[in-house]
């Protein structure tokens, strides 16, 4: 590069101009320095933005195409609430027998090489025999005719698809032959008003399509008319409505009078789109919140839907209604920590797992599996891990048993999580999914210790997530609900199904059993009525319930 000035002018410069030249030399150079600088921090930005996106692209491809089980530790891990048929299938397996397909209360031994099939509680519609006949009735070699010494029996399964019939009333008026004044015996009301063709049957059936299997109004339609019945979606959603309002509300209010007087509920809250809300667009987010008994309360088990327009803190306090008070688990939202002081919030290790989990996946693209092991996100995995098969082995046992040994067996894993954690608090990027994590676990110290200090406490909230599955699968087919009437029948018909699947009951057979007794009871049922039709009520019939209950 050539000089600016050659020697000769340097020399021939007086010092005043020299000292002007540096000054602008020097100020040309911090204006360098400053122009490398700005760069290199645009480089780091760049970086910085490229290493979340990828991250950001990691998770959707893992959510999308990945795995969706979330590691515990080294082998021990739970399947996704969520998971396709895929995730559980094993060509390898097995086809089970009819023992396994349809368990009998009463289980004889099997015999050694042979399978001994209880279908007691299916009939026999169809006997298919295999007789000789003809000339193959005698032995080839002396002409003696067989004896049948055995038979041989196998059952199989036969699907008869689901038909349609229909029931007549007949109602006969009569006339006094004397003074000619007419009289007709009394009906039971009609399930839907109007001269509706509706009966309990089929309306607990299309409840149960929609919200226990989560087929929508439309594709039922389609399916009815396969059968040629022709019955609109717009009919059937009158029905639901009607039916909701009518017949099970009652009976959900009765759940949620007993709900109140229990000490240890989950919460948990999922958005859904009601496109009739006033006041607000189509796209505008509604949501339904859930409520549930811990499995280890002693309290009748039970999940309530609660459909409200936002998710505000004051619509867990309206619900509650200053009445419950005890322990509520939940997630870290924060309208949950504004309950009143009566109110005990635990937290959700799955909350704070999820976390550290999201922080491995991103890591796997980029650290093989021995140095993955080494990293915060994995330690951490493996120390929850520890805690969830602590629970696994005490799932068993009494409230005061299990308190005793999460106290010798929970409580230092516990100790020791938060203390590690502690220590890296100050250093973290905050920016980092692994700084996410901790910082979030760490937030929500308090709420995560106190599943130690009573044995009736989960350790998390995932029982709330599973109450609210077949909601979150069903609003994957239907998308959307198109009143604010729909969504609160919604709300109400799942409390009543997700509450009857918690306590063992076939949903179908007791949405019928419910709309008929109501039906019956007149328009203001008394609660002792009501109190015999509640999902865990010894007065329901036990045909009602599974046998694989529990």
């Amino acid at each position: 590069m050539e000089p600016f000035f050659t020697e000769e002018q340097l020399n021939n410069m007086s010092r005043e101009n020299l000292i002007e030249i540096m000054k602008i030399m020097k100020e040309q150079s911090a204006k360098k320095d400053t122009e490398i600088q700005l760069l290199k921090d645009k480089q780091k930005e760049l970086e910085f933005m490229n290493a979340m996106l990828s991250d950001r692209l990691a998770l959707a491809r893992r959510k999308q195409f990945g795995s969706s089980s979330e590691k515990y530790a080294e082998g021990y891990e739970q399947m996704d609430l969520f998971n396709e048929a895929e995730a559980s299938a094993d060509p390898e397996a097995e086809e089970p027998c009819f023992e396994e397909i349809h368990p009998s209360s009463y289980k004889r031994k099997k015999r050694i090489g042979k399978k001994e099939e209880d279908l007691s509680g299916f009939e026999v519609t169809e006997t298919i025999e295999y007789k000789l006949a003809g000339e193959d009735r005698y032995c080839p070699d002396c002409g003696k005719k067989y004896k049948v010494v055995t038979r041989e029996t196998v059952k199989r399964l036969k699907f008869v698809p689901a038909k349609f019939e229909v029931v007549e009333e007949v109602t006969y008026v009569y006339s006094c032959p004397e003074c000619g004044s007419m009289k007709r015996p009394e009906k039971i009301p009609p399930l839907v008003s109007g001269g509706s063709i509706a009966t309990s049957s089929l309306v607990a059936g299309i409840m149960n399509a929609k919200y226990v299997n989560g087929m929508p109004l439309a594709r039922q339609e389609r399916e009815f008319a396969r059968y040629n019945l022709n019955l609109s979606t717009k009919t059937m959603a009158n029905w639901i409505i009607g039916c909701a309002d009518r017949y099970l509300k009652p009976l959900y209010d009765r759940m949620k009078e007993e709900f109140l007087k229990s000490r240890y509920i989950h919460c948990d809250e999922t958005r859904i789109q009601v496109i009739g809300e006033p006041d607000q667009k189509g796209s505008t987010r509604n949501w339904m919140w859930v409520y549930l008994t811990d499995e280890y309360s002693g309290a009748p088990r039970m999940a309530l839907f609660d459909y409200e327009r936002t998710r505000a803190g004051y619509h867990p306090v309206k619900f509650l209604d200053g009445r419950f008070h005890g322990y509520l688990t939940c997630d870290g939202y924060q309208a949950y920590h504004g309950l009143d002081d009566s109110i005990t919030v635990t937290g959700c290790f799955t909350h704070a797992r999820r976390r550290f989990d999201a922080a491995l996946t991103v890591l796997e693209k980029d650290v093989t599996g021995g140095q993955l092991k080494g990293t915060v996100a994995y330690n951490a995995m493996t120390r929850i891990g520890v805690l969830y098969k602590i629970e696994e082995l005490i799932r068993n046992k009494t409230p005061e048993e299990r308190y005793e040994e999460r106290q010798k067996q929970s409580r230092p894993v516990v100790d020791a999580l938060f203390e590690w954690l502690h220590s890296m608090e100050d250093s973290v990027d905050r920016s980092s999914l692994i700084g996410d994590a901790i910082l979030y676990t760490l937030n929500q110290e308090p709420y995560l210790r106190r599943y130690l200090d009573d044995g009736h406490l989960s350790i998390d909230n995932n029982s709330a997530e599973r109450a609210i599955k077949n909601f979150a699968v069903g609003r994957r087919n239907w998308l959307f609900a198109k009143s604010i009437r729909g969504a609160d029948a919604s709300a109400v018909v799942y409390s009543v199904t997700e509450t009857a699947l918690l306590n063992g009951l076939k949903p179908y057979v007791y949405l019928t059993y419910v709309l008929d007794q109501i039906r019956q009871m007149g328009p203001f049922p008394k609660p002792e009525e009501l109190d015999r039709l509640l999902p865990w009520s010894d007065d329901l019939p036990d045909e009602f319930r599974t046998k694989n209950q529990g």
